[in-house]
């Protein structure tokens, strides 16, 4: 793993970690993304910072539109259809969805209560998990912390893109 650390005014530190597998996660201040690119090739850091960079560049663009999806959906909008959602958004179907706790966030202690943080199902209909922040393990897939849920729990913006989560048939 390569980790690139970057300064910014002696105050702001900017981690970068790089995985031989090219999975990459940023660290910033306030919050962290992960995401994968191809670094198949590059040897040294200035490779891998070349081949890095515009994936950091594009996945920090789709987190900022999460971001603003969340806002407009905390307005009272809602989607009806996936054309309504912007494009560099990704979107994905997850069944049958249920809530979860991302452990490794929440320390264990009895006196803190939890609430459900992420979702956890069946990605369906995109082949191998495309889930930039949760891993999939067997037939099981786990989103990034939910951002905004819809009161009939028939979607859900997370940090990793939007999610459809669809009541069984």
């Amino acid at each position: 793993m390569k980790v690139i650390t970057i300064m910014e005014d002696g105050e702001r530190a900017r981690s970068v970690y790089v995985r031989p597998d090219g999975d990459v996660t940023v660290f910033d201040r306030d919050y962290k993304f992960r995401f994968r690119t191809d670094i198949s090739g590059a040897e040294s850091t200035w490779q891998i910072l070349e081949r890095v960079v515009p994936a950091i560049v594009h996945a920090e663009t789709a987190r900022l539109k999460i971001e603003a999806l969340a806002d407009r959906c905390r307005t009272g909008w809602s989607p009806g259809y996936p054309d309504e959602i912007d494009p560099d958004i990704p979107q994905r179907t997850l069944r049958p969805a249920r809530f979860g706790i991302d452990l490794i966030r929440y320390p264990e202690d009895d006196e803190l209560y939890t609430p459900a943080t992420i979702l956890m199902g069946i990605e369906m209909g995109t082949g191998p998990s495309t889930s930039l922040v949760g891993k999939r393990d067997g037939t099981v897939c786990v989103t990034g912390e939910i951002l905004w849920i819809d009161a009939a729990r028939e979607w859900a913006v997370c940090e990793d893109g939007f999610w459809w989560t669809p009541a069984e048939e």
